[in-house]
């Protein structure tokens, strides 16, 4: 007879402490299956009438000393959600903290991209009761990531508990990437989804690509003053193409058809030499758009005239200083713009020099909405690979932003009052006031000039009022980012009360 190996009991942490009736503690083993797994049945049965919820984490967790409080808040103040996931950290054999994961609202981009859900998983019975795990060899270690899936289906909501609950000496526990693959493979083929997974640009990641039978036209709206690189002194380039030819050169290193890609330019200048002699395998339409003289530029008013013009439903706002740097940029945006609950989508975009420019924005950075990692090195890491991962978020910039046109019907465009600034995050606000998802992918990657098609300004602070009264709600509290999140700096970092109380119990176990 073999021997089994010995299953794991749980830490002091979780048998030290009187649980409610409420809540029934689920210890996981190191496959993450439950330690008594005969609780699922009796809670799937009916035999504890009292208990409302499952908390589920590794046996090996230390747990919050303060645990129930906030889930018992969440139960109360959250009916709708039936799954609720927490913050949790990693500390090292000797009980220091290497790692804290503050999670945003929940994110199926992110889900699918990197579990970052993992544990502590609080799991209603309601919901448990028609999402019975499954701990067979078909999911390997990612039971819990399936239940996820299936919860998603289900129209089951699921939302997160900011708070450090769970400290773990392991290795951040969730699912590898093989399973999920694996699994999400299998649930896309399931529901029909047209959406499989490759390896991401990180050991720990998948990127969802979507499979485009028949390519779809879609137009590149790209606004242009003809204008041409200049040198760090702000010098013109001699001899340097306009930017416009630039972003037209590389476009041709795009694996989209090129029957099937339509250039929408639309130029202030009349003078048309820059383009003539060309040959490219795309259609080219030049609308002229010259504003009189001494008036101001309205990015905005310009960007809403060339949309409606475009002959296309499917359309890619793109500024003229940009230059392809990966040849699926436009698969990878049309993976999310096709699907109908997605409003925009925005690419990575680095300067020349290979720094970041762009990898999403979040509100509450420096009390408005700013770019993370701004002018960082694109090759450092960044927190929770969120440089790397595509991933819902609040807003994208304009420069890069695919969509579709009754998408922006439906807001009446860009908001004209916000002439040079905020008009891109304005208008990812106003659709996911609307229910639309704003996701960004770092496979749509660009390089950028950032504004070297204008002469740079600042909004006036007339503008920047009425952004900040109109979105401070947004602003004080995105869905995408985490309170646990330091708002002081644009390195995203936890702040450092994140898991003080992991410090402080380590501090009185050696004092």
């Amino acid at each position: 007879m073999l021997n089994k190996k010995p299953v794991p009991a749980p830490s002091a942490s979780w048998s030290a402490r009187t649980w409610p009736d409420a809540i029934l503690p689920l210890p996981l083993d190191e496959r993450f299956h439950p330690v008594g797994e005969r609780k699922l049945g009796q809670v799937a049965a009916g035999q504890l009438p009292a208990c409302r919820a499952v908390f589920v984490a590794p046996a090996a967790s230390d747990l919050h000393p303060d645990l129930f409080a906030p889930i018992l808040a969440a139960m109360a103040e959250r009916p709708d959600i039936g799954i609720f996931y927490g913050d949790d950290a990693v500390v090292d054999g000797a009980g220091q903290v290497r790692s804290v994961h503050c999670k945003p609202a929940f994110n199926p981009a992110l889900l699918m991209a990197d579990d970052y859900i993992g544990f502590p998983l609080v799991i209603r019975v309601s919901a448990l009761a028609s999402l019975t795990p499954d701990f067979g060899r078909r999911t390997g270690n990612a039971a819990w990531f399936r239940l996820l899936l299936d919860a998603i289906a289900a129209g089951i909501g699921i939302d997160r508990i900011p708070q450090t609950l769970i400290a773990s000496p392991l290795a951040r526990p969730k699912a590898k990437r093989a399973a999920r693959a694996d699994v999400l493979d299998r649930w896309f083929q399931g529901s029909g989804s047209p959406l499989r997974t490759v390896p991401g640009l990180t050991p720990d990641t998948l990127e969802i690509r979507r499979s485009l039978d028949a390519r779809p036209p879609v137009t590149l709206v790209v606004p242009t003053a003809q204008s041409r690189p200049r040198d760090e002194e702000g010098r013109m380039i001699e001899g340097a193409k306009p930017h416009v030819i630039n972003l037209l050169d590389s476009l041709g290193r795009s694996s989209y058809p090129a029957d099937r890609i339509r250039v929408l330019i639309g130029d202030d200048k009349a003078d048309d030499a820059i383009y003539r002699g060309r040959s490219d395998r795309f259609a080219v339409t030049r609308l002229l758009t010259a504003r009189p003289e001494g008036a101001p530029f309205n990015y905005a008013a310009k960007m809403n005239t060339l949309w409606r013009a475009a002959e296309t439903d499917l359309v890619i706002l793109m500024n003229d200083d940009l230059v392809v740097r990966r040849p699926g940029w436009i698969e990878a945006l049309l993976t999310f713009a096709l699907d109908r609950g997605v409003g925009g989508v925005g690419g990575r975009l680095l300067f020349p020099n290979g720094k970041i420019q762009h990898a999403s924005m979040f509100g509450g950075i420096f009390d408005v909405c700013a770019h993370p990692w701004y002018n960082r090195d694109a090759a450092e890491p960044t927190y929770g690979d969120w440089a790397l991962a595509q991933r819902d978020c609040s807003s994208v910039t304009g420069a890069l932003f695919a969509t579709r046109k009754a998408v922006l019907e439906a807001v009446n465009g860009f908001d004209e009052s916000f002439a040079l600034d905020f008009n891109d995050v304005d208008l990812c606000f106003k659709l996911r006031m609307l229910g639309y998802r704003i996701v960004y992918t770092p496979f749509a990657e660009m390089a950028h000039h950032e504004s070297a098609s204008r002469q740079t300004s600042f909004a006036p602070g007339s503008q920047i009022a009425r952004f900040l009264r109109r979105w401070h709600d947004v602003l004080t509290d995105d869905p995408a980012y985490s309170p646990q999140l330091r708002t002081d700096t644009d390195v995203v970092a936890p702040r450092a009360d994140a898991a003080r109380w992991v410090t402080e119990r380590r501090a009185g176990q050696t004092a």
